[in-house]
């Protein structure tokens, strides 16, 4: 019998992190995503460190695998070589791929949005493999595993089931071929909740009458007070501006719709697992690509530096995890490769740059690698140190870009970011500071974007 534990990754797409029932700050039910946390760790403050491209998900899914900072996980970091950001380095073992090299029985399933080389790389099997963005969830157009690593389009079979439920029954259906004599590595990707925000056709909404009266948070704003040049991105689209509260209302009654039937597929991958008589030897990590505004601060999308896009539910539990257990210090995609294989007794490759989640950053500002930065294309940088988080937003002028506008909030004693103490005088100085422990973290990351200021 294997004794090495096995590891089940489950990664959501545009869940956020207070959209958990077990934070007690929105009205969404996650009966099982809070058990889970309950008899393991969450991480109370993860955070996705964005990317320098349209899509998010394409570099936060590059930094999970790679165990590398958004600048470093990529072939190429020019931040309008979108194809290139999507190739995966290949001169560093990939999260699942490094598993494989050590025994593991490695099996891919549902949204990868990398290059179709870098799949490969990582299992040794799949199904329902989705390569591309975003789709309809009941038509996702999916792959068998091809150990050509060839999938050309027209080989893509349309999925007949909800995506949600596509993903989850391939993952139960691997689950029980697997008898403990080898340990395995299972990564299940979903495209929920990402919009179009649409349930099966037989889940019982759970939220129209609770969200129809339900009390917006204080950032819900019509529109964004500034320009923050995202206004002609996709997710921006979904909903013309000035947005009614009654529309955003809307929008959250089928974005928790869309949670709570996830969180009951993720229950029944949870009970599969049990089934095997696996579970105690296995480590069961859930986590998401990035958050997502929905109203808040005006915008519809995760193309911003605000809590609600950068902020992502992290949850673990395995042997060795204290269950019921908080982690406080910062943590983002970077440090599931160390956890994991720390865990499981495996080696940690050379050069990865996160820490191990029970850990977390102090966010000390003295210390800079004890802080968060975060980017969004050429236009928005952040570092978030302690309570504190500093946005830089650049303007494009003729002779190159320059810095622009500045917010600093308190994430303490005003968690919605509605009040800018950039200004003020009394923050003049941890305002600066902010912004040096910035230019080093811009520096130390070789920020593209350095080299394109004015």
């Amino acid at each position: 019998m294997n004794t090495n534990p096995n590891v089940v990754v489950l990664v959501a797409d545009d869940h956020r992190a207070s959209a958990l029932g077990c934070t007690g700050r929105e009205p969404v039910r996650t009966p099982n995503l809070d058990r889970l946390a309950a008899d393991g760790l969450r991480c109370t403050r993860a955070y996705t460190m964005g990317g320098l491209t349209p899509a998010v998900c394409v570099p936060s899914r590059a930094s999970l695998l790679t165990g590398l900072s958004t600048f470093d996980a990529v072939v190429g970091k020019t931040d309008n070589d979108y194809p290139g950001l999507q190739t995966l380095r290949t001169d560093k073992p990939l999260l699942p791929e490094h598993f494989r090299q050590h025994g593991y029985a490695t099996y891919g399933i549902g949204k990868w949005h990398n290059d179709v080389a870098s799949f490969n790389r990582c299992f040794a099997g799949g199904d329902r493999i989705f390569l591309g963005g975003m789709s309809d969830h009941d038509a996702v157009p999916v792959h068998r595993y091809d150990a050509t690593a060839f999938y050309p389009a027209e080989s893509a079979q349309v999925g007949r089931e909800h995506s949600t439920d596509l993903f989850a029954d391939a993952a139960i259906e691997f689950l029980g071929t697997r008898s403990g004599d080898e340990p395995f590595f299972l990564y299940t990707a979903f495209t929920a909740p990402h919009d179009p925000r649409t349930p099966p056709d037989d889940w019982a909404p759970a939220y129209g009458q609770a969200t129809a009266t339900m009390e917006l948070p204080p950032n819900t704003y019509p529109e964004h007070p500034f320009d923050i040049e995202v206004s002609d991105i996709r997710d921006e689209l979904l909903e013309a501006t000035p947005r009614p509260p009654h529309r955003i209302r809307n929008h959250l009654a089928h974005y928790y719709d869309m949670i709570t039937h996830l969180d009951l597929r993720v229950g029944d991958i949870l009970n599969a697992l049990e089934a095997t008589g696996l579970a105690d030897n296995t480590l069961v990590l859930y986590l998401a690509d990035h958050g997502l505004s929905i109203g808040q601060h005006g915008l519809m999308g995760k193309q911003n530096m605000y809590e609600h896009s950068l902020g992502i539910p992290c949850v673990l539990r395995g042997p060795a995890v204290a269950s019921g257990t908080m982690v406080p210090g910062l943590v983002t995609h970077t440090d599931v490769f160390p956890t994991l294989c720390e865990l499981a007794d495996l080696p940690v490759p050379a050069g990865l740059s996160g820490h191990r989640l029970w850990q977390g950053r102090s966010g000390a500002l003295n210390d800079p690698d004890a802080c968060l930065m975060a980017a969004y294309r050429h236009v928005h940088r952040c570092v978030i140190a302690d309570e504190w988080k500093l946005v830089r937003y650049y303007r494009q002028r003729r002779r190159g870009i320059v810095p622009g506008y500045y917010q600093l909030f308190n994430l303490i004693e005003d968690p919605f970011e509605t009040r800018n103490l950039a200004y003020f005088l009394e923050f003049e100085r941890l305002a600066q500071e902010m912004a040096e422990v910035l230019n080093e973290l811009q520096t130390r990351h070789a920020d593209p974007l350095l080299e394109q200021l004015a």
